[in-house]
C-alpha cells in the first residue's frame, strides 16, 4: 500500500510538470529509438548476408580477375583461363570441385515479342552442385550439351516471368544476342543481394556454346572452388594454396600485386550486408551518447529538484514518511521519465526500422539482443535518478523544516 502511494505521488509530480517531463524523456526516446532501429536493421542485414553466403556456398571460394589502375582509371585484368582451372585441379588439395565460368552482363534476350536484358553464365554441369543453383523444373545442362555446344538454356525465375508471363517456358525458344536457344529448364529461385543484384535475372548456357556461338572470348570471368568442408581452417589453407599456385602460373614476381582476387564466403556475406559494421557501431555509439546525456540530465535536474523540495520532504518526513518512502518517490519520478521515453523510443525505433527497410532496400529483424540493448539504455537512464533519490532520503527533517528557500 505504501509502495503504491509513493508511486502515485511520483506520477502526480510528473503530471504537474509536463514540460520538464517531456524534456527529460526526449533524449531517452532518441537513444532508445536509435539503438533499436540500428540493431533491428543490423540483425536483418546479418540474416540476409548469412543467407547470401549460404546461397553462394559456405564451402565455396571465388576467384575473379584482378584490377589495374592506368592513368587513374581502374580496369579489370583478363587473367583467368581454362588452363588455370586444370592447374588448380591438379595441385589443390582439400577440394571437391573446381569450375570455371564465363559471364556476360546486359545481354539482350527476346521471346515472342517480349524483350529483356539479362546476365549470361556459361558453365559446365558440375557448376550447379557447387553453386547450389540447379534446375527447379526441367533439366540442367548435360555433358552432351557441353560436348556438342548445344543451343540450350536454363533461365532464371525473373527471366521466365518477364518473357513468358506465367506460360510454361520449357521447350520454348528464346533469342540470346540474336542467336536462337531452346529453354531446357528453369533455375531454382535465389532472390536478390546487394553484391550480385537480382540473382534470378540470369540465364545459364553451356560454356562451349558461349565461345562457339556467342562470344569468342578465351578468358574466364570466375573460377569457383568448392572445399572439402566449410571450416575456417580449411578455407584458409585452400585460399593460401590458391594464391601460391595462381602466382606461380601467372609468373608474378615477389612484391608484385596479384592479377586475380580471391573471395571467401565471409567476404561475400559482408558485401551482401549493404551497410558496413563501422556505420552500425557509429550509430550505436551515438545511441549510448544520447543515453548518457539523458542520464546526466535526469541526475542533475532531480538533484536540483531535491534541493528545491527540502521543505516538502521535511513535511512528509514529519507526517510519518520514512527515508525509504522518500527514496522510492524520487526514484520513481526518474524511473517514470525513463519508461515514458523508452516506450516512445521503442515505438519510434520500430517504425524507423520498417521505414528504412522499405525505402532503402534493407532488411530488419528482431531478437533478444535487439530488445535487450535498448532496454539496458532505459535502465541506465532510470538508474541516474537513484543518486538524487538517496540525497533526498538523507535529508534531515528538522533541518529541512527550519530552512526556507
Amino acid at each position: 500500500m505504501r509502495f503504491l502511494k509513493n508511486v502515485q505521488a511520483a506520477v502526480q509530480v510528473l503530471i504537474a510538470l509536463p514540460g520538464r517531463t517531456l524534456i527529460l524523456a526526449l533524449p531517452v526516446a532518441v537513444s532508445t529509438a536509435l539503438a533499436l532501429s540500428t540493431l533491428a536493421v543490423d540483425r536483418g542485414l546479418s540474416d540476409r548476408a548469412e543467407a547470401a553466403a549460404r546461397s553462394f556456398g559456405l564451402d565455396v571460394i571465388s576467384i575473379r580477375s584482378g584490377t589495374r589502375v592506368i592513368a587513374g582509371q581502374s580496369s579489370t585484368v583478363a587473367s583467368l583461363t581454362d588452363e588455370d582451372v586444370a592447374g588448380l585441379r591438379n595441385q589443390l588439395r582439400e577440394t571437391r570441385a573446381i569450375e570455371g565460368t564465363r559471364i556476360e552482363d546486359n545481354v539482350p534476350v527476346s521471346s515472342g515479342g517480349k524483350h529483356g536484358v539479362y546476365r549470361i553464365f556459361a558453365v559446365r554441369p558440375p557448376w550447379a552442385g557447387v553453386r547450389q543453383f540447379g534446375a527447379d523444373r526441367g533439366e540442367f545442362l548435360s555433358d552432351n550439351d557441353v560436348d556438342s555446344s548445344a543451343r540450350v538454356a536454363i533461365i532464371g525465375q525473373t527471366v521466365a516471368r518477364e518473357l513468358f508471363s506465367g506460360q510454361e517456358p520449357i521447350g520454348a525458344q528464346i533469342t540470346i544476342n540474336q542467336v536462337p536457344f531452346e529453354v531446357k529448364g528453369v533455375l531454382v529461385p535465389k532472390g536478390a543481394s546487394p553484391a550480385e543484384g537480382d540473382r534470378d535475372a540470369r540465364i545459364v548456357i553451356p560454356i562451349t556454346t558461349f565461345y562457339d556461338r556467342l562470344y569468342r572470348r578465351l578468358y574466364l570471368d570466375q573460377i569457383v572452388v568448392q572445399t572439402a568442408d566449410s571450416s575456417p581452417e580449411v578455407l584458409a589453407r585452400v585460399e593460401a594454396s590458391i594464391k601460391r599456385i595462381m602466382r606461380e602460373r601467372h609468373s608474378i614476381a615477389e612484391g608484385q600485386p596479384d592479377d586475380f582476387a580471391v573471395r571467401l564466403p565471409d567476404l561475400i556475406a559482408e558485401q551482401s550486408r549493404g551497410v558496413s559494421r563501422s556505420v552500425v557501431f557509429l550509430l550505436l555509439g551515438l545511441a549510448i551518447l544520447c543515453a548518457s546525456v539523458a542520464a546526466a540530465a535526469i541526475g542533475l535536474v532531480f538533484a536540483q529538484a531535491v534541493r528545491a523540495r527540502r521543505t516538502e520532504i521535511g513535511v512528509r518526513r514529519a507526517m510519518g514518511a520514512t527515508s525509504g518512502d522518500i527514496l522510492l518517490q524520487i526514484w520513481a519520478e526518474g524511473l517514470a521519465v525513463s519508461i515514458l521515453g523508452g516506450a516512445a523510443g521503442f515505438a519510434l525505433g520500430w517504425a524507423a526500422a520498417g521505414w528504412l527497410a522499405a525505402s532503402r532496400d534493407l532488411a530488419f529483424a528482431f531478437d533478444l539482443v535487439v530488445i535487450a540493448i535498448p532496454l539496458a539504455l532505459v535502465l541506465l537512464s532510470s538508474a541516474a535518478g537513484l543518486m538524487p533519490a538517496r540525497l533526498a532520503a538523507r535529508v534531515d527533517p528538522v533541518t529541512a523544516l527550519r530552512t526556507t528557500e
